[in-house]
């Protein structure tokens, strides 16, 4: 019986250092890693003018006195039958304009990061370097995990990250709440600090979907990968292709986990595959890895 493979291990791109490179239109991500790794990616706030006031068109009464009505006929008009303005109506003590309840990101204050604040509808409001400053960029089209090259390719309220579009997210380690996302995770720079207003949402998706992750587009490729802690999320996806050589855990392409039997110092590029399915095809079995790989409840191996 062959011995078991095990999928490259290292740190993942988002529980370690990231190195963060400010590039034409926002974050360059990087990092060394020796392993299956996660690569982790408006409400126009404005006030309206104050309502200017009306005009007070109550007539002035008559200095003439009024002649007596003849009998049986209609009553004269008097000046309390035009209708009255009001001192409300006609601007006095009216309400203030609706306060700007965007919250701006420090150090900049230009815009607001989570929740998105203070641009244009057709502005995200994203963050550009490692000082955390947030600046509104006008946005593109591409959904959430879809390849981006820079924030300005994803649609609305999304950041260009690990090659692939994310969503913002406010509270690291807990889960983002929005659909086909998972926990959120702090950015942090090479220093291992964190960088301000720079969270995004992991991105839940099939490791074994070639288009799970957008697939190839005019910015790129994108793939399903695996973190340290068993949550997916989409990056850009490796060039290496089934049963090609690799030697770290992002040099596979889509639907591919760069695997080591034994002591080899390098790995070949697997296909994914569920225990216990036909995965595979036929009569071939998914084998497990040496310490098993469980994603949302279901243990994940390599064909052979």
């Amino acid at each position: 019986m062959p011995p078991r493979s095990t999928p490259v291990t290292a740190a993942s791109r988002l529980a370690s250092p990231l190195a963060l490179v400010k590039g034409a239109s926002r974050l360059v991500v990087t990092t060394l890693v020796t392993t299956l790794v996660t690569t982790l990616a408006a409400t126009a706030c404005s006030s309206s003018s104050a309502r200017a006031p009306f005009t007070d068109d109550v007539p002035a009464a008559s200095s003439t006195p009024a002649e007596m009505p003849e009998q049986n006929a209609a009553p004269p008009k008097t000046p309390q039958s035009d209708p009255v303005t009001t001192g409300s109506d006609a601007g006095v003590d009216a309400a203030p304009d609706a306060p700007d309840t965007c919250v701006k990101s420090a150090p900049s204050n230009k815009c607001g990061v989570f929740p998105q604040c203070g641009c244009t509808l057709a502005q995200t409001c994203d963050v550009p370097d490692s000082s955390g400053n947030a600046e509104c960029v006008v946005a593109g089209t591409a959904p959430m995990g879809s390849p981006c090259v820079a924030t300005a390719g994803c649609a609305v309220g999304l950041t260009c990250l690990f090659g692939t579009c994310h969503a913002f997210c406010g509270n690291p380690g807990s889960a983002c709440g929005i659909p086909k996302t998972g926990s959120c995770v702090q950015i942090k720079d090479t220093s291992n600090n964190a960088v301000p207003n720079l969270s995004v949402c992991r991105i839940t998706c099939d490791l074994r979907d070639a288009n799970a992750c957008g697939g190839t587009t005019a910015a790129g490729s994108g793939a399903c990968v695996l973190d340290d802690n068993n949550e997916t999320d989409c990056a850009t996806a490796g060039t290496g292709t089934l049963n090609g050589t690799c030697g770290d855990a992002v040099d596979c392409g889509p639907t591919l986990v760069c695997t080591v039997t034994g002591g080899a110092s390098t790995g070949t590029c697997k296909k994914w595959c569920r225990v216990g399915t036909t995965d595979c095809g036929g009569a071939v079995a998914c084998g497990g890895f040496g310490t098993k790989v469980m994603v949302g409840g279901v243990e994940y191996g390599a064909c052979p």
